[in-house]
This record gives structure tokens, C-alpha cells and sequence, in this order.
């Protein structure tokens, strides 16, 4: 893993210090919220983990919530921003705006996340900033999100002084100027064009990505409508929220919620959850497949004579050679600190056994170098194939475990199979 790259625990400590809550869900459960968010529903976090978060939400506004959550997983077309209340432990009401999308992986899983932002202060506020024209008149000069207005030409007449903490230009420089000459390509501007004809002259919460002063891509988040005088449309006037850094963010969670931090493969529970996606299709269509487990042969040993840092680059070592190995429809996952598993589709056991074959002389005729010092390893491999229809991934795992404990009583850099 490159330094530069921030380690999952330093971004969960990132994340506990947004203002606002953060959240992952999946299969309607929660697997992931920060501190901000637990903290302000008087839960732990491990009290929201792996729980559904219908329960949180208020009974009067369940439904709603519900039937934007599975619409949204469908594709369809519902706000990604809006409010409503969740309860507190404590059973007090809690007023908040959800702002959250859905990610689909190339697997087609579908993960939604977001942020929630607490609404009992600001409400609170809301009374008293709309008491004074000049007050509103300050909060749009110095709001973080830009306002912006154009004629008819989509030529920029207005812009508010944050345009250039998004794009890098002073409000002066973007005057006279068209728009769409800020977006990344024609295409990002027509969404927004698209949902104003769609939607009756309104266009919500549509994203789109805008050309930095420096030549980088800043996402937005825009909503906007046609201004309309003496019967017609004279321009177009907008909101647009930056939403470069929660795109980035969006990126991590979804890989440091998948994949193993050190050896950048699927952890346990993704592995377990492909191989079952897997065992399904090879059970419908009469395919065979295998399963590969991999034990690192005294690799307590590589720790306490080399230190933690020489065991974390056999790690990574050895998933390269996994993956050098493997083809291209072949898996792999971490499932223990020196514990590996391979899932190979439509594979029979003697395909299996090449493969665990080559995976074991690969990583016996390998060195690794660290440090000057020039350390070698084996590995001891279990394998098992599908043999009964209701075979699970759990049935495979153990064939396979028992295997690998075969191969490890029989000396250890070996290679024995589950018949």
C-alpha cells in the first residue's frame, strides 16, 4: 500500500471529525456509521452496526423513507437530498437532512451512503436569519455553496463570491462569461438542461462536474429553476453545493469496506459473499468449481525473527503470487492474518490441484527481499470441489480446511485435497 494512501484507521478518525454523520448501508443494514452520527441518536457505533436502520427512523416517516430507499436501488428517480426525523435513544425526535446516493460495484452489488446533517439547531436559526434582508444578503456572500444566475443564453449574470473557493475564479472573472464553459464536457452541462425540461423548470439535485482555474475536476451538486417573467423564461438561477471531497470519500468507504487494508483483496465477508454468487450460478447451470485454502507455513516465525513490517510484505508477496497464478475468472480473499482463500469456477479437482500445485512451487522457488535481508516461505494449500447440489461455500471452506490441515500434519509446502 503506498504511504501516501490514508490507512483505514486514519480515515475512520477523518471521518469522526466531519460535522456531519456518515453512513454505509447495505442489504438495508448499516456496516458502517462515524461517530458523529452515533453520537447523535445516544447510540454506539457497535449498537448501529449490522442493525437494520428502519428501526431509527421515525414510525411516521417510515414510509416515505422506505419507499425512497428500494425506488432508489431501482434506478429510479427520487431525491437524493430531503428531511425527515429520527428517533433518539432516549425516544426525543430527531430533525435531520439526508443527502445520499447508491454505488453498484462491477458485481452488482449495491451499496447506499451518505450523510445525515442535524437540523434541530439550524432550525432553531432559521426564524431569525429570515428577520433581516441584510442578514440573507451576508449569508449568500459568504455561503460555501454558490449561487449563480444566467439569462437566457446561459450567459452568467450573477455569482456569489464562493466560486472561487470551488473553481478557483473570482466571481468578477466568471461574470459575462457562458457556463458552460466551466463544465467538464457538453454532456455535464445538458443533465442539467435535461432535468429543468423534465421537471417543469426545476432541476434538483443533479450532478455534475465543473473545470477547475487549475485545470482539476470539482464535482457539484446543483439545484436550479427557470426564472420566469411576464409569462416567459429569462434565465436560469441555481445552488451549487462542491461535492469533490464526498465523491472521494465515496471511493474509499466502498474499497475499505470490500477489501483487505494491507493486501488490497476482498476481506472475509466479500469473499464469502462472491463465492456464494458463484456456488449459485455453478448449482443452477451443473458447473463445478474450487475452492483453494492457504496457510503461510510458520509465518509466526518470519514475525518474531523479522519484525511485523517483514510478515506484512510476505503478505503482499504472496497475493502476487496468487494472483500471477490464478486466471483471470479465479478470486481471491484474506480470510485470517496468514490465511488466504482461492475460489475457481467452473474448475474440476484436477484443474484444482494444477492450481494449487503451481500457487506452492511458486512461492517455494520465491525470495523476497526487505531490508537486505533475502527470506524465503512456503505455503501448505486444502482443496475442495462442489460434490453434493446443496454444497454451500461453508461446506467448501470446511472440505477444504480439512484438507490444509492434511497438508500441514504431512510436513507442511504441500498440496492435499478433500475426496
Amino acid at each position: 500500500m503506498l504511504k501516501k494512501e490514508l490507512s483505514l484507521e486514519k480515515f475512520k478518525v477523518l471521518l469522526n471529525h466531519f460535522n456531519d454523520g456518515v453512513f454505509l448501508i447495505e442489504d438495508g443494514a448499516f456496516v458502517y456509521v462515524n461517530s458523529v452520527l452515533a453520537d447523535m441518536l445516544g447510540y454506539s457505533i457497535e449498537q448501529m452496526i449490522d442493525q437494520p436502520f428502519v428501526p431509527f427512523v421515525y414510525k411516521k416517516d417510515r414510509d416515505k423513507v422506505i419507499e425512497y430507499y428500494h425506488a432508489r436501488l431501482l434506478g429510479k428517480d427520487v431525491p437524493q437530498e430531503y428531511e425527515f426525523r429520527l428517533q433518539h435513544e432516549q425516544g426525543k425526535l430527531v430533525d435531520i437532512r439526508i443527502n445520499v446516493g447508491v454505488f453498484t460495484d462491477a458485481d452488482g452489488r449495491q451499496t447506499s451512503m451518505g450523510t445525515i446533517k442535524d437540523l434541530r439547531e439550524s432550525k432553531r436559526n432559521m426564524s431569525d436569519l429570515a428577520r433581516s434582508r441584510r442578514d440573507i444578503e451576508s449569508i449568500l456572500n459568504n455561503m460555501p455553496d454558490v449561487f449563480y444566475r444566467t439569462d437566457i443564453n446561459g450567459v452568467i449574470t450573477l455569482m456569489s463570491p464562493s466560486a472561487i473557493d470551488v473553481l478557483g475564479y473570482t466571481a468578477e472573472e466568471m461574470l459575462g462569461k457562458p457556463l458552460a464553459d466551466f463544465y467538464c464536457t457538453p454532456s455535464d452541462r445538458e443533465m442539467v438542461l435535461a432535468a429543468l425540461q423534465k421537471n417543469q423548470g426545476k432541476a434538483s439535485q443533479v450532478e455534475a462536474c465543473l473545470k477547475h482555474k487549475d485545470g482539476s475536476l470539482r464535482w457539484i451538486l446543483t439545484n436550479a429553476y427557470i426564472k420566469i417573467h411576464g409569462g416567459r423564461a429569462i434565465g436560469v438561477e441555481g445552488i451549487a453545493r462542491d461535492i469533490t471531497e464526498r465523491k472521494e470519500m465515496e471511493k474509499r468507504l466502498i474499497k475499505f469496506a470490500r477489501y483487505d487494508d494491507l493486501t488490497q483483496i476482498y476481506n472475509r465477508r466479500v469473499f464469502y459473499t462472491e463465492a456464494e454468487k458463484q456456488i449459485e450460478i455453478a448449482h443452477r447451470y451443473q458447473r463445478q468449481a474450487a475452492v483453494l485454502m492457504m496457510d503461510l507455513d510458520d509465518f509466526k516465525k518470519i514475525n518474531d525473527n523479522y519484525g511485523h513490517h517483514t510478515g506484512d510484505e510476505v503478505l503482499k508477496d504472496f497475493v502476487k503470487i496468487c494472483k500471477d497464478s490464478m486466471r483471470q475468472t479465479d478470486f481471491i480473499g484474506r480470510t485470517g492474518g496468514e490465511e488466504f482463500a482461492v475460489f475457481s469456477p467452473e474448475t474440476d479437482l484436477d484443474d484444482a490441484l494444477q492450481l494449487a500445485e503451481r500457487i506452492c512451487e511458486n512461492t517455494r522457488v520465491n525470495r523476497i527481499h526487505v531490508d537486505g535481508e533475502k527470506i524465503s516461505y512456503t505455503v501448505s494449500v486444502g482443496v475442495a470441489i462442489l460434490l453434493k447440489t446443496n454444497d454451500s461455500i461453508d461446506t467448501l471452506l470446511s472440505n477444504a480446511d480439512k484438507a490444509l490441515y492434511q497438508a500441514k500434519a504431512a510436513g507442511r509446502n504441500g498440496v492435499r485435497a478433500y475426496y
